[in-house]
């Protein structure tokens, strides 16, 4: 099949999710556009603020919803004579009273509210919606972890000697006057030192080259305190076109769990300075994790002694069973075939024409039976398969024993590379040179190199004879 390069240049919508420091100012005015250092009580103010805005902002699209439901599915007109009787719509009025007579929000947020709940009755689930109870209706955070979003016009990506800042205009202009509180909010974005793929994104939209388009700010589920918080900042930009594929330039394609896929490219031989991860195992086996736990109930309803299930009953049950795993079947190609095609995407712009992938054992069910049983690995290995067919690259499997040991940088085999700590097993050491990197992205480089088999095949024969 002869593979067309030509790509049409559409832009492409993209969210950087980052982790934001200790919270300053920011003066935006014309002449000023500075940090500005906030004293340890404007701090404790602010960071007791937000999860405030953020639970307002999760009400209040509850409400609207609520509202907006009546009025679209349940044919609540706003001209009705009683509309403003019913309930939901008295909550919501009242709701927005309350929060403008604070004014502590600033009103760009608010009127985002909207746009959070008109997604909801758009395409299918509209559709589903629209049939009166076969969908629940949905529910928005109110627990002060809601995302708090901001237009174009409230965000900044500023830089300075101590790196990158998320400004982001949170207060309104009145209440933060009169509390002494800087309506503009400044975040250090944090970005690990190892991480290069991030500070040049960054550095794209500071140039311009990526538009800006809008930011969420939401607290960190995993960090306690109050004072953790992560920054979403969308942009937008046109990629660039792809390469004509190269047999010399190899992608190299490791399979984990956490990272479902990481890659690397070799240049004809040269070895690219980046490794990236592809995909979100965490957030699939959540999604799986749904269909699976209902599987699960049913199986022990079946198998209990004695069973409640019996005649109409147990075959009603069994049907539902059916229909679940092929929906959690369904789920699985599904998340595969977008991981296949991100790793396809990376390959054209690359021009990788030689795709190495780590061949999965015979015996992966009773090596691994974790990774088997929840993530289905081989279920991306098909879909790659066929991207490479549909693509026209030449697709090779390798032996990855020992891709995990190997240091990709001196080529030192070891088991102790992989110290077990508090680290945990994602971290790669070498013993020999002192490398150091994600254990994943390090396979990624041992599996692009060509010939990588009998490389390692003559280093471990060679040290077995010393």
């Amino acid at each position: 099949m002869e593979e067309s390069h030509e790509q049409p240049r559409k832009p492409v919508v993209k969210t950087l999710t980052v982790q934001l420091g200790k919270v300053r100012g920011w003066d935006n005015r014309a002449n000023a556009k500075k940090i500005i250092a906030l004293e340890d009580e404007v701090q404790h103010r602010v960071y007791k603020e937000l999860p405030r805005i953020s639970e307002d902002f999760g009400r209040l699209c509850n409400m609207m919803l609520a509202r907006e439901y009546s009025r679209r599915i349940l044919g609540v007109k706003k001209d009705d004579e009683d509309a403003e009787k019913y309930e939901p719509r008295k909550r919501y009025t009242k709701y927005v009273d309350k929060l403008k007579s604070g004014r502590m929000i600033n009103g760009v947020i608010l009127s985002q509210s909207y746009r959070y709940t008109n997604s909801h009755f758009a395409g299918e689930h509209g559709k589903e919606l629209m049939a009166r109870g076969s969908r629940q209706l949905s529910t928005h955070r109110t627990d002060g972890t809601h995302p708090i979003p901001f237009m174009d016009s409230g965000v900044r990506l500023e830089k300075d000697e101590e790196g990158y800042w998320l400004c982001l205009n949170v207060f309104s202009g009145e209440w933060s006057g009169e509390n002494g509180v800087p309506a503009w909010l400044a975040f250090p974005i944090k970005i690990k030192p190892r991480d290069k793929t991030m500070a040049q994104q960054l550095q794209r939209v500071i140039l311009t080259e990526w538009k800006l388009k809008t930011a969420q700010l939401q607290k960190n589920p995993r960090a306690g305190g109050g004072r953790k918080w992560l920054g979403g900042i969308v942009v937008e930009y046109t990629p660039d076109p792809w390469k004509k594929f190269d047999p010399g330039t190899v992608m190299g394609i490791d399979l984990g769990v956490n990272v479902p896929a990481v890659v690397h490219i070799r240049d004809n031989g040269t070895p690219c300075p980046w490794a990236t991860g592809v995909g979100d195992g965490r957030s699939m086996l959540n999604t799986r994790g749904i269909v699976r736990g209902e599987i699960v109930r049913l199986i022990r309803a079946l198998k209990r002694k004695p069973s409640l299930l019996q005649g109409p009953a147990r075959d009603a049950t069994l049907s539902r069973l059916r229909d679940l795993r092929k929906k959690e079947t369904r789920i699985l190609k599904t998340a595969a075939q977008k991981i296949a095609a991100q790793i396809l995407e990376i390959a054209r712009r690359n021009g990788a024409g030689t795709w190495q992938m780590e061949q999965l054992s015979a015996g992966l069910k009773e090596d691994k039976p974790w990774l088997s049983r929840n993530w289905a690995p081989g279920v991306v290995k098909d879909a790659v398969r066929w991207q490479a067919q549909q693509a026209g690259a030449e697709l090779v499997f390798v032996d990855p024993a020992y891709t995990s040991q190997r240091c990709s940088k001196c080529g030192h085999i070891d088991r102790a590379n992989r110290p077990k700590g508090k680290k945990g097993a994602a971290h790669f050491e070498c013993v020999k040179c002192g490398y150091s990197d994600h254990a994943d992205k390090n396979a990624a480089r041992n599996v692009s190199t060509p010939g990588i088999a009998e490389i390692i095949a003559k280093k471990i024969g060679a040290d077995s004879i010393v």
